[in-house]
């Protein structure tokens, strides 16, 4: 029995289908077989399952990535499916949106610009690889991480340089993560729309999170997790979680101050504008490392 011909999948959403159509004619041109969804879908199929085999039977997976991707549920499910199958993932980058979390560390080729050339450096790269068969195993720890679709100590702060002041954001989370590491029990990343650090403290009752850095799209952020530490003695009093807050407050820009009810929440620090300033990076080590303190007594 004949073997279909491997085919390259193409992903994109909807609203870039014209960039899709381009694209699919420029790899047919070059001699690929390619499955793109408008024409490779029989009618009265269904869509969902006619997708996933799609994404199971490809050689490789080009996404076109955009802001309409990013937004794109199936775009998301159909990447995250190539990868885990072992399929290479190529990205088209059309526009100045950011790389998702999970696909960080991948090159991409650039199609903002000069689209012809472009894609003939994308038809190169995808010349020089297999088809028929998958990408094999990391042989190192740090190789897996590096491709891992889950954030990462490797992809979190490469994920945080491309948001606004990308660098001094990275800087500073790393900051974060090297200390936390040695005054908390462990630290866990997840989340792969909004990506996450959490530093944990392991008590008789379970570990608690002490403090989350968040890599949040406008301005990523520290919290201090008072709706976990309410349960726990000290914090247990209120009063306690005041005053926590206020040293909390004494780091922030004049005129901005939290209120009372954050006490019960999570306060939320934003890294470049609370700890841009010197000392004050310094000054919240100081404050979670008495929080520590106080639940391991």
């Amino acid at each position: 029995m004949t073997q279909p011909a491997p085919y390259i999948f193409i992903s994109h959403s909807s609203r870039d289908k014209e960039f899709a159509y381009w694209l699919d004619s420029k790899l047919r041109q070059a001699g690929f077989q390619t499955w793109f969804d408008v024409d490779s879908i029989p009618q009265g199929s269904t869509w969902a399952r006619e997708i996933e085999r799609g994404v199971e039977g490809c050689g490789a997976l080009v996404v076109a990535m955009s802001q309409n991707a990013r937004e794109s549920e199936w775009v998301e499910r159909e990447t995250l499916l190539a990868m885990n199958l072992r399929k290479p993932v190529f990205i088209a980058l059309l526009d100045e949106t950011r790389l998702p979390i999970y696909l960080i560390n991948r090159q991409h080729t650039d199609f903002r610009t000069r689209r012809e050339a472009a894609a003939k450096r994308l038809i190169a790269a995808l010349k020089k690889i297999s088809l028929t068969e998958p990408l094999p195993e990391p042989r190192k720890p740090v190789e897996s991480a590096k491709l891992a679709p889950e954030p990462n100590e490797t992809n979190f702060f490469k994920y945080l340089q491309q948001l606004p002041n990308g660098e001094k954001n990275a800087e500073i989370a790393q900051e974060l993560y090297r200390w936390g590491k040695s005054v908390t029990n462990s630290i866990v990343f997840s989340g792969l729309t909004t990506p996450v650090f959490h530093a944990r403290v392991t008590l008789q009752t379970g570990d608690v999170t002490v403090f989350s850095v968040w890599a949040y799209s406008r301005e990523p952020a520290v919290e201090v997790n008072f709706q976990y530490l309410q349960s726990l003695p000290p914090y247990d009093e209120r009063q306690m979680r005041l005053s926590t807050l206020d040293a909390l407050n004494r780091l922030m820009p004049d005129g901005e101050k939290f209120p009372d009810d954050r006490a019960d929440r999570r306060p939320n620090l934003q890294l470049v504008k609370v700890f841009g300033k010197p000392g004050t990076l310094a000054d919240f080590q100081q404050i979670i490392q008495e929080i520590v303190a106080n639940l391991r007594t």
